[in-house]
């Protein structure tokens, strides 16, 4: 018997929007669907819901369509696009729903991001642009990159990460259409957010009758950048039991500040290494099959949950999960016809569902968003590791098939004349050539296309192609820069990707086009450019983060100069000093290699690109041009010079290896104070760990991490050099494999070391107690108890022998009084009164007296904000370049375009 009807207006397109309706059936509803378009659900049968076609957007409307029908239950849709309608019909009609004015706020993520900012919840600096000016004029405040989206979004689409400001613009006005083929809505407000670097989650909240209830914490995982496609979620999230609460609670906070009191909410955030932030609440439950992975995991239907829960019957906050859960999605590599897609092996008990959301014969886009999913696979176990491994067996097995758009034969002639002849054994391929992977080559990817852009500009402004070529390889260009060159995903690359991206140029653009984009240049000046642009990107990124650790420990300066401590000469007492001097002697250290590092982006200043195979060439380029273009300054003057020297990278891993040694060395001092026997500094259990055997250990484990992270970047600057030392002085694989390989491994350790001793530095506490302590017997301040009678005459030497003669009576069984008043019987008042006094007394030759802290800190922040603005004026020159590319790349296309 009919339990009355139940509406859904509108519906997502490949989540869980057929399976609520599904499930409305099977608990005794009647399932109506309300819709624009009826076209856009191609899962739509009529045993799933009654279809009535009217204008979603208009409420009248929508209200006439409800009073038509019979006894209607529940309203609810699981669109993000139409929640809102959703709550205002139901609002309209007397049945449950979330308050429209807070539905209203939240889908718009610039209003979301004001009342949460208002609510003292974090999230990133978010700034609205109308225009490309706006982008720019943002861009003067955010520290690139940053993330554009749009307003009203969702499923990722139009979301972009932008490392540039000519990528920023570039995204801006993508998104402003991202949304017109999905919901035929443009987005003329556009949102431009600092990108916040940490793990994303998301947690999944029901709210209802005044209170939260989290399902869960799960960890998500991204595709490759700039797009930020979902690719899998773990539940529960791998994180300790305090820290999901704690996150359960902060996320509750952040859709109690929103006002949403009835309903699913989707709230997304990034743990960052100071803690949680928001990204975005979406007042929806989430997608991805998200409710359908966590109802097996927990052994309840979500989706029945919801739509009780809207047909006004009891809700039951589910109890503790006692099994884990993770989705894994398959994405299209490439676009054209869909020829097969399946499974290669049938699901065991692990995996309680999979499913194909793409059907054969369909055309197959990139997007850079949630519709490049092409399939999924649930896993389901005790333990996250087998549900996981379950969940990603089972998507590796499936299998693609799409029509090329050009033949092997024609992608081997672009590949390099004679191709055919270089079948390299597959033994060997597989070993040195393995299929291309974004996540590992996406970032050479990008680097080959803006060369390519620059290296077509210029040969179209000196006539050596046409501008009908140039213009039409660089539309292709900009395409597979826009789909994050998802279509070279898994293509064998036997010669190198280099050749596999030429290839895929050539099968889109023609083999008679992308043969041109070769003129003038070989592999060799390539792979040094591209060598060139790695290194110096990566020598910025490592002086930021010094920068960021620089400016952790001068916000302890102040605090730390206050307090005294001991300093040390080989692990014994020396002087009373303070921990900010300590601090204030590592920034100092810091700031010496930061200089290195700048001086290094100083000398990279030629670039090599037009120096061929290192014989230069006949062709009558502009190599100055191509430079600028690319942010050099130069040409190489010698070609040999330009593709047979590394010596650049070999400074910049001798200077990552010395910042390596120091933050080694700091972590060793720290690890040694924060022993029972030194007592010095705490760390707080959120940067420590404990035992497994023994209950009493707190083991501040950063600290090893720290250390051992030097042993990765001294080896590879070991490996860099020997792989140089004995190649010849030309171009070779030793030097240009070999010798760069290790850098991107050097620069992944040396943040590490250095987020890891900024963490620890911003948050260790002082022992105060335990630092005083050992300086009070005062046989510290003897040494300036000499410098005191030195000054009144006494010769040093004598002094210093009197006071030697006096410590050695002293017994190390003797208490602190016995000891402090036999020195003040034998050196009254030459003898400190304290050890702040003996401490501010250390004030020449950089000691750490009061007066010369005030002056090193002043110094200090001098020296910070002068290598900040540098660092700032090096990224700006290469977004001037990148501006000044992107432009003209854009001009040469819209010129032939309107021809």
């Amino acid at each position: 018997m009919s339990r009355g009807s139940f509406l859904f207006v509108e519906s997502n397109t490949t989540g869980t929007g057929a399976l609520l309706m599904k499930r409305a059936r099977v608990l005794g509803f009647e399932p109506y669907l309300v819709t624009r378009n009826p076209a856009r659900y191609r899962f739509l049968t009529d045993s799933l819901a009654h279809i009535i076609e009217a204008d979603t957007r208009n409420l009248d409307e929508l209200i006439g369509v409800a009073g038509k029908l019979k006894r209607v239950e529940g309203i609810y849709s699981s669109s993000d696009y139409f929640v809102e309608s959703a709550s205002r019909l139901a609002t309209a009609m007397g049945l449950p729903a979330p308050n429209p004015q807070a539905i209203a706020t939240c889908r718009n993520k610039w209003k979301q991001a004001a009342e949460l900012r208002r609510q003292s919840i974090t999230i990133p600096e978010t700034r609205l642009a109308t225009c490309a000016r706006d982008v720019e004029n943002i861009l003067a405040h955010l520290t690139l990159p940053v993330v554009v989206k749009p307003v009203s979004g969702s499923g990722s689409s139009g979301v972009r990460l932008c490392d540039s400001a000519t990528a920023a613009i570039k995204a801006f006005e993508s998104a402003k259409n991202a949304l017109l083929d999905q919901v035929e809505l443009t987005s003329p407000d556009i949102l431009v957010q600092q990108y916040v670097e940490g793990k994303e989650y998301s947690a999944e909240i029901i709210a209802h009758d005044g209170a939260l209830h989290c399902l869960g914490i799960l960890a998500k995982h991204k595709g490759p950048t700039p797009c930020f496609v979902e690719v899998g979620h773990d539940f529960p999230a791998p994180l300790p039991e305090p820290s999901l609460q704690e996150l359960a609670s902060f996320a509750a906070g952040a859709v109690s500040a929103l006002g949403l009191d009835f309903g699913p909410a989707h709230v997304e955030f990034v743990i960052t290494e100071w803690g949680p932030v928001i990204i975005e609440v979406n007042p929806r439950l989430a997608g991805g099959m998200i409710p359908v992975m966590l109802s097996h995991a927990l052994g309840t239907s979500v989706l029945d949950m919801i739509i009780k829960l809207y047909a006004r019957e009891a809700f039951t906050p589910l109890r503790a999960s006692t099994k884990a859960g993770a989705i894994r999605f398959r994405l299209a590599a490439k676009p054209g016809k869909l020829k097969n897609l399946s499974f290669s092996q049938d699901p065991d008990a692990t995996v309680p569902e999979v499913g194909l959301l793409k059907s054969e014969g369909e055309e197959l886009q990139i997007n850079g968003d949630f519709r490049d999913r092409v399939a999924y696979a649930i896993g389901v176990a005790d333990e996250l590791n087998a549900a996981a491994t379950a969940a990603e067996r089972m998507i590796d097995s499936v299998v693609i098939d799409t029509e090329s758009a050009a033949s092997e034969s024609d992608n081997k002639k672009v590949a390099g004349s004679n191709q055919s002849k270089w079948n390299l054994h597959p033994e060997a391929m597989k070993l040195l050539a393995p299929p291309i992977e974004i996540v590992r080559d996406g970032r050479l990817l990008r680097y080959q296309a803006t060369i390519d852009e620059a290296h077509l500009v210029m040969l179209a402004d000196k006539g050596l192609v046409s501008q009908k070529v140039a213009a039409d390889l660089l539309k292709h260009i900009l395409a597979l820069q826009d789909e994050g060159f998802q279509s070279l995903e898994g293509r064998d690359a036997p010669r190198g990707v280099y050749l596999a991206y030429e290839a895929e140029l050539a099968a889109r653009a023609g083999p008679e086009n992308a043969g041109w984009l070769h003129l003038a240049r070989s592999r060799n000046d390539l792979n040094a450019t591209i060598s060139l642009l790695v290194l110096r990107e990566a020598v910025c990124s490592i002086s930021q983060q010094i920068g960021t650790a620089q400016d952790a420990l001068l916000r302890r300066v102040d605090e730390a100069s206050r307090l005294v401590a001991p300093l040390y000469s080989q692990y014994q007492i020396a002087l009373p000093g303070s921990p900010g001097h300590y601090l204030l002697g590592v920034f100092f250290a810091l700031a010496r290699e930061r200089q290195r590092l700048h001086c290094l982006l100083d000398d990279i200043r030629n670039c090599p690109l037009g120096a061929g195979a290192g014989g230069g060439t006949s062709m009558p380029i502009d190599p100055t041009m191509t430079a600028n273009l690319l942010g050099f300054e130069l040409p190489s003057f010698n070609s040999l010079d330009a593709v047979a020297s590394r010596d650049h990278h070999l400074q910049g891993l001798s200077v990552f290896a010395g910042v390596s040694i120091l933050l080694s060395r700091v972590a060793q001092d720290l690890q040694v104070w924060t022993t029972r026997e030194y007592a010095l500094i705490d760390v707080p259990n959120n940067l420590a760990g404990g035992s497994s055997m023994l209950p009493q250990k707190k083991n501040p484990f950063l600290l090893e991490h720290i250390k051992g992270s030097a042993s990765t970047v001294i080896g590879a600057y070991v490996s860099s050099a020997a792989a140089t030392c004995k190649a010849p002085f030309s171009n070779s694989i030793e030097v240009s494999n070999y010798g760069c390989s290790s850098l991107g491994l050097a620069e992944e350790a040396l943040k590490r070391a250095l987020i890891l001793t900024s963490l620890v530095v911003k948050f260790m506490s002082f022992n105060i107690r335990s630092m005083r302590q050992n300086l009070e017997d005062g046989s510290s301040m003897t040494a300036v108890a000499a410098e005191r009678m030195a000054s009144r005459g006494v010769p040093f030497r004598e002094a210093h022998t009197k006071l030697g003669e006096i410590a050695r009576r002293l017994s190390l069984d003797s208490s602190v009084s016995e000891c402090r008043s036999e020195l003040i019987k034998h050196l009254g008042e030459v003898l400190p009164a304290s050890p702040e006094e003996c401490r501010d007394a250390l004030q020449f030759g950089g000691g750490p007296g009061k007066r010369s802290t005030v002056e090193q800190l002043s110094a200090a922040k001098g020296v910070f904000l002068d290598m900040q603005v540098k660092c700032g004026d090096v990224r700006e020159r290469w977004t001037h370049a990148d501006m000044h590319r992107k432009l003209r790349v854009r001009k040469l296309i819209d010129e032939h375009q309107a021809t």
